[in-house]
């Protein structure tokens, strides 16, 4: 996602030099509870914006999904990600609205993974009286699989990466970037903002008493 943004970044003929302060700055406290970065481009019409979190600051914790308290956590976050323009506000005036989410995240991929495991288990087992002695040795696979992903994932840090892509009909008339962000995750304490729009780069650290960044 970052290399994504950064290419939006040549595209406006921003120096080398600066793009790699920016990602040095992106790249500062790099995993600390509470801490956050967000980097945005503007190129024409199109605002994107990459969230780098902890997923400690909106889940909670950063372990795999392991009961059904966790994966509905997870999936309450995950839903609170995609509805991104009650995160994210810019100028009214710029007429901005969201046009696609990409979001990655171990978790979000152990709680898929889960999902699509309980179906395919139902799927076998009605069938299982035909295939019952496959069934059960293919199932010792995948549950011994399971095992070895948990136990990698384990202890491990855990982010949650966010791409968040934005339309505006009238992008000259954006001049701040506000984030709500903070009143629906109260763990996030800071987030670094690396922005870089028709105008120049900006940065700020924000936070929810100051949630607002002027990009003009």
């Amino acid at each position: 996602m970052r290399r994504t943004l950064l290419a939006l970044s040549v595209a406006l003929s921003v120096s080398q030099s600066v793009l790699a302060e920016e990602h040095q700055h992106a790249s500062l406290g790099a995993h600390e509870h509470g801490v956050a970065s967000l980097n945005l481009v503007v190129d024409g019409s199109l605002v994107s914006l990459e969230l780098d979190s902890p997923a400690a600051n909106l889940v909670g914790f950063e372990h795999l999904p392991s009961n059904d308290e966790d994966r509905a956590t997870v999936a309450r976050v995950k839903a609170a990600l995609e509805q991104a323009d009650t995160l994210f506000s810019f100028t009214p005036a710029a007429g901005c609205t969201l046009q696609q989410v990409e979001l990655e995240s171990p978790l979000f991929a152990a709680h898929e993974d889960e999902d699509s495991d309980e179906h395919e288990h139902e799927h076998e087992h009605e069938h299982e009286h035909e295939h019952h002695d496959d069934h059960a040795s293919g199932e010792h696979e995948q549950h011994d699989d399971h095992d070895d992903h948990h136990d990698h994932e384990h202890g491990e840090h855990a982010d949650i990466e966010g791409r968040f892509d934005f339309n505006c009909s009238t992008p000259e008339r954006l001049e701040a970037l506000t984030l709500p962000l903070f009143n629906s995750f109260p763990a996030m304490q800071r987030i670094q903002v690396q922005a870089i729009t028709t105008s120049g780069q900006h940065g700020a650290v924000l936070t929810a008493d100051q949630p607002t960044l002027s990009l003009d």
